[in-house]
């Protein structure tokens, strides 16, 4: 039961964050910025927040992340405002880099794959 509770929080607490990243933060115009993962604590009082940049540069992307980190409180602020919790849980952002590690995979097996279709086109 607790369990369940503690996922139904993040989940709302992933929505809403996405939205004050939308709605609140324009200022974060650095990339496509995604609420990806929500994680609460057992006690709800800390919330991991993964978030996915979407920039191609990683010098922006951890420009960005700073920005978002240094503005916690304020988002934090949103939060409650927006959320019925005895406690709104401290919030800590990190960036998930899946999504650039999936580029980075696929870039990779597309240079396998190419030398493969060069081959090809040489023998017909």
């Amino acid at each position: 039961m607790v369990d369940f509770r503690k996922q139904r929080v993040s989940d709302e607490i992933k929505r809403i964050i996405g939205e004050i990243f939308i709605k609140d933060l324009p200022s974060n115009k650095t990339g496509l910025i995604t609420v990806t993962n929500v994680q609460c604590t057992s006690d709800l009082r800390i919330a991991k927040i993964y978030i996915s940049i979407y920039n191609e540069n990683a010098e922006q992307r951890q420009k960005t992340l700073k920005n978002i980190i240094r503005q916690a409180s304020y988002i934090r602020g949103l939060l409650g405002n927006r959320i019925s919790l005895r406690y709104v849980p401290k919030l800590v952002f990190y960036e998930d880099d899946t999504m650039q590690y999936a580029d980075t995979i696929e870039r990779l097996i597309q240079t396998i794959h190419k030398p493969e279709e060069d081959d090809d086109s040489e023998a017909k």
